[in-house]
């Protein structure tokens, strides 16, 4: 998200983006947008390992400094959970979303090689020693769960599904030659 763009219009944008994927999710939407409106997340979910509404993304630590949105499954989740007990974690839920989550703040960008599962993933890091606006984007190593991108004049747009990122507005439905590979594909 743009700081030019008002909140109305952010929040509009992520409205469409969730609306686009609401088959992916019917159990729960959320929003996320940064104080300096310069991020915007949001999820649409399948409640499966944790049904109540501390399972509810995104997700933000205690101190609202790191915020995730994610889609899949943590099979080493518990593994993990217990790991970060040990070292003084205390979770709020029983998702394997906080366990990446605390896991992050914990491991930081490795948090993803202890990870066993399928996943994609978003985390906005806002805490000074990160950089405070640093954005993680990550999936399993077999890109079981789809995460796409694209960088735009208002900054990187990210989803599951390419409905999501075209929905924001700030892509065009044009494929581009030359990102698929260009004269390499060109029939001769």
């Amino acid at each position: 998200a743009s700081a030019e763009r008002t909140i109305p219009e952010i929040r509009e944008k992520l409205s469409a983006m969730a609306d686009a994927m609401r088959h992916r999710g019917p159990d729960d939407l959320g929003f996320y947008l940064s104080p300096d409106c310069r991020v915007g997340l949001t999820t649409r979910r399948l409640s499966i390992r944790d049904l109540s509404p501390a399972g509810h993304m995104p997700m933000g630590t205690g101190t609202g400094d790191v915020w995730i949105t994610y889609n899949g499954e943590i099979y080493n989740a518990d593994e993990l959970r217990a790991d970060l007990e040990r070292q003084g974690h205390r979770f709020r839920s029983h998702s394997d979303t906080e366990v990446i989550l605390q896991g992050y703040c914990t491991w930081g960008n490795t948090v993803v090689e202890r990870l066993r599962g399928m996943f994609a993933f978003g985390i906005h890091d806002r805490r000074p020693q990160a950089g405070a606006g640093r954005l993680l984007l990550a999936r399993d190593c077999l890109g079981i769960k789809p995460l796409y991108y694209a960088k735009t004049s208002d900054g990187v747009v990210f989803g599951s599904e390419l409905k999501a990122i075209r929905a924001s507005g700030l892509v065009s439905g044009v494929l581009s030659p030359a990102a698929l590979g260009g004269d390499r594909f060109r029939a001769r």
